[in-house]
């Protein structure tokens, strides 16, 4: 239905995030007098904790031989479900562009508005003794406060880079001390999150801008424009060539509107471009291009030395997503004059 394929990994890469803050907890068994006997890390691995509980609940001492009985403490992480925040959600149109031009850009990417979702994860520790869990508890409450910020980037494509908040919502213990002699004994802690994320939509592409001709009208009397002369003009700032200029180079002219390429020029140069690095005043403007796009016809006559850079910047193009217009009525010259909306006495 929506005919764009874009993959980000969002989730995975919010799975790799959650699961890597607890990658490297450790529990030590000391003696009284604090004498390290034992040391090792904690063992993380994503999937549902009754997995690990129907492991623990099998024989140690099966047939074949070879299996032997579940090693604890480990800690296990799932996803328990996706929750749309409207809190958070900004203006769709918004447009957040990549601010870094790599090598070899020719264009512009961006993006619109994500969509802000929450991620809600379970953290299940499990432990033969009770000293283990709280050893793994106490190394993870105090950096949740009760949210913890890593920093995320959203796409890879993109320079954009987030905090992502991750909050601890809850802790309950459960310690399944009952049961007959030869069954094993597991204390549960289970901690639930959630992760503050971003949906980002594809990335599309705008062309870059380049060059861009601005036009000042001055005027030189002291008492600057009159309210006539505004009227009169029209317009007494333009801004035109928001088009990025195509750059090729010509061979020698001399007193000609014919001018040749060596290669076939940028299929976009059409006819009414104006033509920049001529030396020509005002800037000629193309009249024909071939078909071929290795000669074009100007309408004045010009001359230029062999390897000459040319530009050629063409009109608005309204498909162009990175057109900027603008339009001033009003010039200030930066003086404290100050002019009425009577005509008759600011044309005097």
């Amino acid at each position: 239905m929506f005919g764009t394929h874009f993959y980000h990994e969002t989730v995975k890469r919010s799975v790799s995030i959650f699961g890597t803050l607890f990658n490297n907890i450790t529990i030590k068994k000391t003696k009284s007098d604090g004498t390290v006997l034992s040391q090792q890390i904690v063992p993380i691995s994503y999937g549902p904790k009754q997995k690990w509980l129907e492991r623990l609940s099998e024989e140690a001492d099966l047939s074949d031989g070879n299996r032997s009985a579940i090693s604890l403490p480990r800690m296990a992480f799932e996803i328990a479900g996706f929750e749309y925040d409207a809190t958070r959600q900004q203006n769709k149109l918004i447009r957040s562009q990549k601010s870094t031009l790599e090598s070899g850009d020719v264009k512009r990417s961006f993006q619109y508005a994500p969509a802000p979702y929450t991620i809600n994860f379970t953290l299940s520790i499990l432990a033969k003794q009770a000293n283990d869990g709280l050893q793994i508890i106490e190394q993870i409450l105090p950096y949740f406060q009760p949210e913890y910020n890593v920093t995320m980037k959203m796409v890879d494509s993109m320079s954009e880079v987030r905090d992502v908040p991750i909050t601890l919502n809850s802790v309950a213990m459960e310690d399944t001390y009952e049961g007959g002699f030869d069954e094993r004994r597991v204390i549960e802690h289970t901690l639930e999150f959630s992760m503050k994320i971003y949906f980002f939509g594809p990335v599309y592409e705008g062309t870059i801008i380049k060059n861009v001709i601005e036009r000042d009208y001055i005027n030189t009397d002291t008492g600057g424009f009159t309210t006539t002369q505004i009227n009169s003009s029209g317009l007494i700032k333009e801004v035109k060539h928001y088009e990025p200029a195509f750059a090729e180079v010509a061979n020698a002219v001399s007193s000609s509107t014919a001018v040749t390429f060596a290669s076939a020029i940028n299929s976009k140069i059409s006819v009414g471009d104006e033509v920049f690095g001529t030396g020509a005043t005002p800037n000629p403007t193309i009249t024909h291009v071939a078909s071929n796009k290795l000669s074009i016809t100007l309408s004045g006559a010009i001359t230029i030395s062999a390897n000459t850079t040319l530009k050629f910047v063409g009109s608005v193009d309204p498909s162009d997503t990175f057109v900027v217009a603008e339009t001033v009525n009003f010039y200030d010259d930066g003086t404290d004059t100050t002019f009425t909306d009577d005509l008759v006495t600011d044309a005097s």
